[in-house]
């Protein structure tokens, strides 16, 4: 067991080579930073939609979160059944909103919503947030690969790094979203092998499920507490993060329709997860108890963290196990090609052009933002070493990240879609106040993950719908809102101090009231900033929420603008889909077992009947759409070129 061999490898160069060979042919569509940053808007729903899956997915979920479920039992299925339904309440209640922003980037609005500072501020946290992201997930893959490749986990990590980095550079969010849905197929493919595999392995559900200790809501795993505080607070962090994270797989489809499509497929692909991925991992806890008697976990760093891949070489055989390192990669690759993508936007358009090069043309934007790319894979790759031998854990390091930084830049973002009175300097400040509580909250007063969650999303939203409000009353009543600053000071005080007090020390406590003091004095000096909106910002915030009540014009914005012709997705995917049906079908057909099964081979003839009907139907279904669409062009006196370019018609005016 946790060997590689040749038919393994040959999978997995397979897969590599056919990655590269979508990014070179997508890398001919990108003409232009809408192509590259949005796929020019034409980007089908169930291909965005499985991307924001996928986004959301790599091999910490094999690795990191593996290692929990194995820890924790039914406590972790819980927690991941949150996914689905945060998934379907954020993408509701943003979706629509996000595709009528006729945005590139999803905090490319906040320089009309609210102003340049707080653009570049959440352009920066953003960035930051989803780099530091990235290095947990290409540590986890290289942590999962070293072992049976036989190579150290830094030369894992700089060749998936340097992959991915060329892929993206190449392709865009085209790449991304056309990968994404190749690489979904990949994965439920391995995973509808190796769920009843491992199944039997188990001994049957009803065995694997009585072998489990009785649901606990109260966990430490390497050091950090996970309670049912946790569960709800992680469903408050998900749903907020989709309804403002998820924007660039909203804004990228056809119209706010679509959008919303995006959302519900997405949502409705994670109620899976308990049951497909977290089976293998309690079926480890059947099989070994105890880890360290196991010759495969035997010398390896946090152990926990390979049981998935013990369960994989149990039940596969040769061959089919390079698959599942191919699922792994891929899951990998398209997590990491949508950071690449949406950090890249945000420097590009939301920091060079809009902040230091506000004449930028549309070829400067598009380069800078590839140069982007280049630079940020680079510190992707060094952030992998140093996450790959955290004493914290893979599971950990994601879920510090998760809680500490995603509410204060998320709660802002989806605010300023759907709340009006919020002031133009509103969000800066209410960045900055989320940041602050939850820093002192970790590192001052050590609260677990659940009060973290609560408070920081306290502190952000409180300043944030106080701010119209303060800002009033430093304009009307300084003393009224001197004394709201006094009371805020000691009720942010006594907040941290009450639950604190049994183990602060004296310099402790002293040093929490100075902090108290600090935060609670920007209830006063920061509604100076509240006050300054004049009538032309509000007339601005008028126009930006008309923007959003006025429905997608799919013909007039879309394919008018960005030329006539109707993406070929659906035989591109069905071609690919086919490809990796024909050799899946290969692999089974080799002789690595003493039988045939006839449950592989029926899977990969399903593959390429899906990838066959995906090519005919989807090719007539887009002729069909070009048809509408020209129609739709003539009846306002346009036409399409054989160039296809949008013109006026011969005889209109």
């Amino acid at each position: 067991m946790g060997k590689l061999y040749l038919a393994d490898y040959i999978v997995v160069i397979f897969y590599f080579l056919l990655m590269l060979a979508i990014g070179a042919y997508l890398s001919k569509r990108q003409d232009s930073a809408n192509d590259y940053f949005a796929g020019g808007n034409k980007i089908p729903w169930w291909i965005s939609g499985v991307s924001l899956y996928m986004t959301n997915f790599s091999a910490w979920i094999f690795s990191g979160a593996a290692g929990f479920i194995y820890s924790t039992g039914y406590y972790a299925l819980i927690y991941l059944s949150i996914s689905g339904v945060s998934f379907w309440v954020g993408s509701q209640l943003t979706a629509a909103l996000w595709r009528r922003s006729r945005v590139m980037s999803p905090v490319e609005y906040t320089n009309t919503r609210f102003n340049n500072p707080t653009q570049v501020l959440l352009g920066i946290s953003i960035a930051t947030v989803f780099i530091l992201s990235a290095g947990v997930q290409i540590a986890a893959i290289g942590k999962l690969l070293a072992a049976p490749m036989g190579v150290s986990v830094g030369t894992i990590i700089i060749a998936i790094g340097i992959i991915v980095l060329i892929y993206t550079y190449s392709g865009g969010l085209w790449a991304v979203g056309i990968t994404d849905f190749v690489q979904f197929v990949i994965l439920i493919s391995i995973a509808i092998i190796v769920l009843p595999l491992s199944i039997k392995l188990g001994g049957g559900l009803t065995h694997i499920f009585e072998s489990l200790p009785p649901l606990t809501f109260h966990h430490t795993y390497h050091g950090l507490t996970y309670d049912e505080h946790y569960l709800f607070g992680i469903f408050i962090v998900t749903t907020v993060g989709i309804a403002a994270g998820g924007a660039q797989r909203f804004f990228c489809v056809i119209n706010e329709k679509d959008a919303k499509k995006v959302g519900k497929l997405s949502a409705v692909l994670f109620l899976s997860f308990p049951f497909i991925f977290g089976i293998p991992p309690l079926v480890a806890r059947v099989l070994w108890p105890d880890l360290s008697v196991v010759p495969f976990f035997q010398n390896q760093f946090q152990p926990r963290d390979l049981v998935f891949l013990g369960v994989i070489f149990k039940v596969l055989p040769i061959g089919l196990v390079g698959m599942f390192f191919a699922a792994l990669l891929a899951a990998t690759m398209s997590a990491l090609c949508s950071v690449y993508n949406l950090v890249s936007a945000i420097f590009a358009r939301d920091i060079f052009k809009d902040t230091f090069k506000p004449d930028a043309t549309d070829k400067q934007v598009f380069l800078f933002g590839k140069l982007t790319t280049l630079v940020m894979g680079l510190i992707v790759i060094g952030l992998g070493f140093a996450f790959a031998y955290s004493t914290l854990g893979i599971f950990n390091l994601m879920v510090v990240f998760f809680t500490l930084l995603n509410i204060p830049i998320n709660i802002p973002i989806a605010a300023g879609l759907l709340f009006k009175k919020i002031p133009k300097w509103g969000a800066f400040l209410s960045i900055l106040w989320g940041f602050y509580a939850g820093l002192v909250i970790k590192f001052l007063l050590g609260w677990s993950f659940g009060p973290q969650i609560y408070y920081i999303t306290v502190a952000t939203v409180a300043i944030l719908f106080a701010a119209d409000y303060l800002g009033k009353l430093y304009v009307t009543n300084k003393p009224r809102l001197a004394v709201i600053a006094l009371i805020s000071t000691v009720i942010i005080f006594l907040g941290w101090y009450i639950p604190s007090v049994y183990y602060l020390t004296t310099f402790q406590s002293v040093l929490l009231g100075v902090l108290s003091v600090i935060l609670g004095s920007t209830t006063y000096f920061g509604s100076y900033l509240f006050a300054l909106d004049t009538q032309k910002d509000k007339e601005q915030i008028d126009s930006f929420f008309q923007r959003l009540d006025t429905p997608v014009d799919v013909v007039g914005e879309v394919y008018a603008q960005g030329g006539g012709k109707e993406s070929s997705t659906f035989p591109l995917v069905g071609t690919v889909t086919m490809l990796i049906g024909a050799l899946v079908l290969l692999i089974f057909l080799a002789p690595v077992k003493n039988t045939y099964d006839i449950t592989y081979i029926s899977l990969s003839s399903l593959l390429i009947l899906f990838g066959g009907s995906m090519y005919y139907f989807g090719k007539r279904s887009e002729e069909k759409s070009m048809e509408k669409i020209r129609t739709e062009l003539k009846a306002r006196g346009l036409m399409v070129t054989e160039q296809e370019e949008i013109v006026q018609a011969p005889g209109t005016d």
